[in-house]
């Protein structure tokens, strides 16, 4: 530990910085450093006893009077005395007598003692302190406790949390910060390891609290101040940081907190000393869980409200806000972070991966950050920090082979009995003890008798992904082959689950230069949305990596036997896909891949009011369509559709010719049997249906999607395809336009449906969930549920405007005007109104506004 009587420990490191010619000191400067100092004194200090004094090492001993009196020497005094002396008699220049006082004595002491336990807990910070944010729950957490009459409270959480970051935080919003809320408090602010050296010596914590006075023996901190209490000009605030990150053993873990514990409940009579411990989920499971069956544990502990005794976490995952902030003081644009998902926001919530992400990003010059690859990086950077490269990997992994042979992969559930899994085996209580407090493992007593049932489960599902596709590599020779692929199809059935083992499968393939195990991956019979994922992950790998053998990994003829159009969903029409598509581009062999990719980016274009790009993505469609005789004799081609589309939009007229061709080819379509839909059917299928709710001709559109769901039957059961469920959204928003409310209530109820009960990574372009949003609102409206109606539709216009769905945003105020009109809330329709004014002045499609705001 350091020496409690140091007062002077931040001056000396200020010293020492302006003599090297730094202003902030890097652990890799430390070697230079201490060449120096033994250049300049002819004395050696080892790199290690320097990253120790300036914190970016534990300390578990005081510095020695060499290590002292040797940087001293390097400031030009003539030993630690002398550089003590010198700066006593600078701080102690005549100042208020306040100062002179016991207690100001023993804050100035605290001060030096905490800024020095901060100055080691922000260097060993995983990412910039600066960069990290402020936890308001815990601030929160905090005032309520000083406020409280408890004695005691604790921070409890697994590892990487963020516990020692946020008690840095909160003492410099109360104690240490310019506006510190209470500066007349002493906030004793110490490691673990200096309580812990402490009390093992034999110290009780009052006995050296008394030692602070230094006015002899007898003298008794609490009861002095407590009798003389015009000279305590606030409270004592001890708190103590890492108290289960000491390096001993169970037995004297409980030594330390019996005597903590004796310390908070002699503190009875005086309300003024508080107490504030973090502490890991484990060992607060292991240590403190009997205790608090004790009256006095709950009188003189206070835990909070967000207490989880399943989890032993009483601290919340960071605010979405709070990991914005986080990222935007790590540079990054709010544009970008913008453009996160909300399932990929919820995962940087958790302290510790946000820290592997922003470490991941954090070279100079990156604009592009992609989420999908970044998420597999962060759960591979903290499998191989928490599990691989530590002593005990060995029992760790025989641990987490046990529990994937009793969970069965995931499909025996996701809990197994902790009996079941260590046997006993006392081998394997360390390792198990390290993946708890390294959250790979969570513990949760299942049971609601008074005997406990303790179950183990993964922290996090994905870990339970990464670690299934492992045992499944491991299994067959850490090559991903056809029998391993055929294994994983076999055993699990289509779900998300399924999808991010084979993600991790192609990893593993693409890292490891598994040409063949590639190549294999995409023609195994998987669903449109698992194959769009998969193959996304790929082309951005290596578009990321720059890697020149993405040309290598699919011989030519690859796409021709196997379709790029089969991969690709309506999923990816979403701003954020267009450099993959064109990417996908490269690869395409096909005319029906052509067309699917062209035909995605000119409704991305077109979903933004981007008429520019429209015009060309319609000169490539019109090309691809022209070199093809089979598209060319379609009644109606797609270019022809599309561009219909484009006239009405930009200037508001309709080609009678093309208008004629479209009707007629409405009422007279036939679609032969067993014939599937090709990529030209299908954007001509879109593009008719969306005229005609341009054209406001709600009942052509009804017949027609009739005609489709009963012709193309294979859509009853492929329930999740986005095209059909896109379709059936048009089709509900013109059983509205024809008042007929319960048919498109029943509708829009089953698209909701499947969109609550699928995952979302399934549907991540989000524009099939805007449109039920709409179409909800709008219905909620007609049967007067204007609070419904008000939640739908600012959802959906929160949503549009997030991805850059101009055409939803203006449906979407079309529906919210008049619901806005009606309850005459003014200040929200017009700050609607100005939404569209700042869309009618970004876009040329000039007839979009009147067109599409009165559908």
């Amino acid at each position: 530990m350091i020496d409690l009587s140091y007062d002077f420990i931040n001056t000396l490191q200020s010293e020492v910085l302006r003599q090297f010619g730094v202003d902030n000191l890097q652990p890799n400067q430390c070697k230079l450093l201490a060449q120096a100092i033994l250049n300049h004194t002819g004395k050696l200090v080892s790199e290690t006893t320097l990253k120790r004094v300036f914190g970016f090492a534990v300390t578990q001993h005081s510095f020695s009077r060499y290590t002292l009196n040797t940087l001293a020497q390097y400031c030009r005094y003539k030993d630690w005395d002398d550089f003590q002396a010198h700066y006593y008699k600078k701080a102690f220049r005549p100042r208020q007598q306040a100062d002179l006082s016991r207690w100001g004595e023993v804050k100035k002491k605290a001060n030096a003692v905490s800024q020095y336990t901060m100055l080691t807990l922000k260097n060993r910070s995983g990412i910039p302190f600066e960069h990290t944010a402020p936890r308001q729950y815990c601030l929160s957490h905090i005032d309520r406790f000083l406020e409280s009459q408890y004695a005691a409270t604790v921070f409890i959480a697994p590892a990487g949390w963020g516990k020692s970051l946020a008690l840095v935080h909160a003492a410099e919003h109360y104690w240490f910060g310019k506006n510190a809320v209470h500066p007349q408090d002493i906030c004793w602010f110490i490691n673990a390891h200096a309580a812990g050296s402490l009390l093992l010596k034999g110290f009780s914590l009052s006995s050296w609290l008394d030692n602070q006075l230094n006015l002899g023996n007898g003298d008794n901190f609490r009861e002095y101040f407590s009798a003389h209490p015009e000279e305590k000009s606030g409270r004592l605030v001890l708190i103590i940081d890492g108290f289960d990150e000491i390096a001993m053993g169970a037995d004297k873990l409980k030594l330390l907190y019996s005597k903590l514990e004796d310390f908070v409940y002699s503190n009875d009579q005086h309300p003024w000393i508080k107490v504030i411990l973090s502490i890991r989920s484990s060992t607060w499971s292991e240590v403190f869980q009997q205790s608090q069956q004790s009256p006095a544990f709950r009188r003189f502990w206070f835990l909070g409200a967000e207490m989880d005794d399943d989890t032993s976490t009483n601290i919340p995952m960071l605010t979405e806000q709070e990991a914005k902030s986080v990222l935007y003081n790590a540079d990054f644009e709010p544009e970008t972070v913008r453009l996160f998902s909300d399932s990929f926001l919820q995962k940087l919530r958790h302290p510790y991966y946000l820290q592997l992400f922003s470490q991941l990003n954090s070279a100079g010059g990156q604009t592009f950050v992609d989420e999908n690859l970044s998420l597999f990086e962060i759960i591979s950077h903290f499998i191989q920090n928490r599990l691989f490269s530590s002593p005990n990997n060995a029992f760790k992994v025989s641990i987490i082979e046990k529990l994937l042979q009793l969970l069965d992969m995931g499909r025996a559930g996701l809990y197994a009995d902790k009996a079941a899994l260590l046997k006993q085996n006392p081998e394997l209580f360390p390792a198990y003890r390290e993946l708890l407090a390294d959250n790979i493992l969570v513990e949760e007593n299942l049971s609601q008798e008074i005997m406990f049932n303790v179950k183990v489960r993964f922290a996090h599902n994905f870990l339970l992904e990464y670690f299934t596709a492992m045992h499944y590599i491991q299994a067959h020779g850490q090559e991903v082959n056809n029998a391993l692929l055929s294994g994983v199809l076999g055993d699990f059935p289509q779900s998300p689950f399924r999808m991010y083992v084979f993600k991790w499968l192609l990893r593993y393939a693409i890292t490891h230069e598994q040409t063949a195990g590639i190549q294999s991956v995409f023609t195994l019979p998987l669903a449109t949305p698992e194959k769009a994922h998969l193959l996304e992950y790929l082309v951005l790998h290596y578009q990321q990596e720059g890697n020149p053998r993405f040309a290598q990994v699919f011989p030519a003829g690859y796409f021709r036997k196997n379709p790029i159009s089969t991969f690709i969903s309506d999923d990816f029409v979403h701003f954020k896909k267009r450099k993959l598509l064109q990417a996908l581009l490269s690869l395409a062999e096909s005319t029906e891949d052509k067309l699917k990719i062209r035909s995605n980016l000119y409704i991305m274009a077109l979903m933004q009011l981007d008429a520019e790009q429209c015009e060309i993505e319609l000169s490539n469609i019109r090309k691809i369509c022209a070199a093809d005789d089979t598209i060319r004799d379609m009644r109606v081609t797609p270019y022809e559709a599309y561009y219909f589309i484009y006239e009405y939009l930009k200037f508001g007229v309709t080609d009678e010719a093309s208008k004629e061709k479209i009707y007629h080819f409405a009422l007279c379509w036939t679609f032969p049997k067993q014939k599937t839909i090709s990529v030209a059917d299908e954007a001509v299928f879109r593009a008719i249906s969306f005229i005609f709710l341009l054209l406001g001709d709600h009942q052509h559109l009804v017949d027609f999607s009739n005609r489709l769901f009963k012709e193309h039957r294979s859509f009853l059961f492929n329930r999740t395809d986005p095209f059909r469920l896109m379709m059936l959204c048009w089709k509900a928003q013109a059983h509205l336009a024809l008042n007929e409310i319960d048919t498109a209530k029943r509708i829009n109820r089953h698209v909701d449906f499947v969109l609550k009960h699928f995952s979302t990574d399934f549907f991540n372009g989000r524009h099939v969930e805007t449109l039920q949003k709409i179409i909800a609102a709008d219905i909620y409206s007609r049967e007067n549920e204007y609070n419904k109606a008000i939640r739908a539709g600012e959802y959906a216009m929160e949503t549009a405007l997030k991805l850059d769905f101009k055409i939803f945003v203006l449906l979407n105020f079309g529906v919210l005007n008049r619901i806005y009109h009606h309850l005459q809330m003014d200040k929200q329709r017009k700050e609607a109104q100005q939404k569209i004014e700042m869309i009618r002045d970004s876009t040329t499609f000039t007839q979009a506004l009147p067109n599409l705001m009165h559908l």
